[in-house]
């Protein structure tokens, strides 16, 4: 292993971290540099899956200190997830890639229009009380985005921001601090079961986890500075710019 590749992954952990601890999508950058640096697409995936988890433990621990996670409605969102993302990634993919794409493809296309169509969301805080329905259609949605995100992961956690915001009546950074119990529970269950399958480059994996603490710790330090308005705007900028790389990508 030569240590160039674990500087590398050090600072891609704390840029991708960083930014994705606000908005969601580290994996989208992560994933791709650790094949580029020679792992097979499995064992990218289960070295993200690890390095990942520095994101929500971080993110967590900065978010709790500022009072800003919903335990309740995190722990609704995260159980679920955590039994979706088992599924997930013991699922042998059953699922062709570019059916999956353009389902996401899709999906997000509606779910940006739905933000850009209604400003308030994301930014205004709403106490409109939650109903039980509400509980359940987001744990369903939830558990989907589990199994989702044990096989692959990128964009999980901005699929979690969706529910959060849409259904929980969350604000972005609301949404960014209480997806991080959802993101722990997520991360350690496919990092576990990747591993026992002998899918994970812990040398990487370490050097990603150790960048990914310091890239989500300064990204939830800054987060409230930044406020909601701009955290909406740079989510529906990185939506737009990773829609427009599955799309063209073959």
């Amino acid at each position: 292993m030569e240590i160039t590749h674990l500087i590398i992954m050090f600072f891609v952990g704390v840029v991708a971290a960083a930014f994705g601890t606000l908005i969601g999508g580290s994996s989208i950058v992560t994933i791709p540099t650790l094949i580029l640096l020679g792992l097979p697409p499995h064992t990218a995936i289960g070295t993200d899956r690890f390095g990942i988890i520095g994101v929500g433990i971080s993110g967590w621990y900065k978010f709790h200190k500022k009072k800003l996670i919903n335990y309740k409605i995190g722990f609704i969102v995260a159980i679920p997830v955590l039994f979706g993302t088992f599924l997930g990634a013991n699922l042998v993919l059953q699922i062709s890639e570019s059916v999956l794409k353009y389902v996401i493809v899709a999906t997000n296309i509606i779910l940006v229009a739905f933000l850009l169509f209604n400003r308030g969301v994301g930014v205004e805080k709403r106490k409109t009380t939650i109903q039980k329905k509400e509980y359940v259609v987001g744990g369903a949605l939830s558990f989907i985005n589990g199994i989702y995100g044990g096989f692959y992961g990128a964009m999980a956690g901005t699929f979690s921001m969706y529910i959060l915001i849409g259904w929980f009546r969350q604000t972005f950074i609301q949404s960014a601090a209480t997806q991080k119990i959802g993101s722990i529970f997520m991360t350690v269950t496919a990092a576990t079961v990747f591993a026992l399958n002998d899918a994970v480059d812990y040398p990487l994996g370490l050097a990603m986890l150790a960048g990914c603490l310091v890239g989500s710790y300064l990204g939830a330090h800054y987060a409230e500075r930044i406020g909601n308005v701009w955290v909406k705007r740079m989510f529906i900028v990185f939506i737009a710019v990773a829609l427009a790389k599955m799309v063209i990508s073959p």
